[in-house]
C-alpha cells in the first residue's frame, strides 16, 4: 500500500489561500488608517484626502484576500459535496457576504478619500457634505454587517452539513463554526459599531475557522 502523501506539497492551493487570507485579513487590519477622532470638518476632510493611498492600499489588499477566501470556499464545498443543497445555500450565502464586504471596502478605501478630495476642491457646503458622509458611513456599516453575517451563516452550514464520509473529518470545522460563523453572525448583527478594533476581533475569529476549513480541505482531499 502506497503511504499517504504528508509533504507540504500535499496541501492543495485552496487550502494555502484559506490559511494565509484569513490571516492576511486580521493582518491588514491592524494597518487600517484611522482618522482622529474631534478634529474639525475642515482638518477631517483633509486626513481622508492625506490617508486615501494608504486606505486604497489596505483596502485593495483586503479584497483580494476576501476573493482567496471565496476560492477556498468554493473548493472545500466541491469537496464535501457540491450537490448537497445545505452546501450550496452556504456558498451562496458566503459568495453574497464577500460581496456586501467587497462593496464595504470600495466604499471605505476608495470613494470616500476622493469623495473628500471633490468636497475640498468644489467648495462644497458643511451640512451638505456631512449628510453625504453620513450617508456613505451608514452604508458603509449596513455592507460590512450584511456581509459578516452572511459570511457566517456561510460557514455554519459547510460546516454542519458534511457528508457522512466526511464527518470524522469536519469535527474541528463544526466546533470552530459556532465561534467563527454564529458567533459572528450573531455580533454583526447586534448593535455593535463596525471599526478596525472590532472588525479585527471578528475577522481573528473567523480566520480559526479558515484554518479549519484548509486543515479540513487536506484530510478530506487526500
Amino acid at each position: 500500500m502506497i503511504a499517504a502523501d504528508r509533504t507540504p506539497r500535499s496541501i492543495p492551493p485552496a487550502a494555502w489561500a484559506l490559511a494565509f487570507a484569513g490571516a492576511a485579513m486580521v493582518a491588514l487590519l491592524f494597518h487600517h488608517p484611522v482618522v482622529a477622532h474631534g478634529t474639525g470638518y475642515a482638518d477631517t476632510l483633509a486626513a481622508l484626502v492625506r490617508l486615501g493611498d494608504r486606505a486604497a492600499r489596505v483596502h485593495g489588499a483586503l479584497f483580494v484576500a476576501c476573493g482567496f477566501l471565496l476560492y477556498g470556499v468554493i473548493a472545500l464545498a466541491q469537496t464535501l459535496g457540491p450537490r448537497r443543497p445545505a452546501i450550496v445555500f452556504g456558498v451562496a450565502c458566503h459568495a453574497l457576504g464577500c460581496a456586501a464586504v467587497g462593496g464595504a471596502m470600495l466604499g471605505d478605501g476608495f470613494i470616500t478619500s476622493r469623495l473628500a478630495r471633490v468636497a475640498i476642491e468644489q467648495g462644497w457646503p458643511h451640512d451638505a457634505t456631512a449628510a453625504v458622509f453620513a450617508l456613505l458611513a451608514i452604508a458603509i456599516q449596513v455592507l460590512t454587517k450584511a456581509g459578516l453575517i452572511g459570511m457566517g451563516v456561510g460557514m455554519c452550514c459547510l460546516s454542519w452539513a458534511s457528508p457522512r464520509a466526511a464527518d470524522g473529518k469536519c469535527t474541528l470545522l463544526a466546533a470552530l463554526a459556532l465561534p467563527a460563523g454564529l458567533g459572528t453572525a450573531l455580533a454583526a448583527a447586534s448593535g455593535l459599531h463596525m471599526h478596525p478594533h472590532s472588525l479585527m476581533l471578528l475577522t481573528g475569529v473567523q480566520a480559526l475557522w479558515y484554518a479549519g476549513a484548509a486543515l479540513t480541505l487536506w484530510r478530506v482531499s487526500r
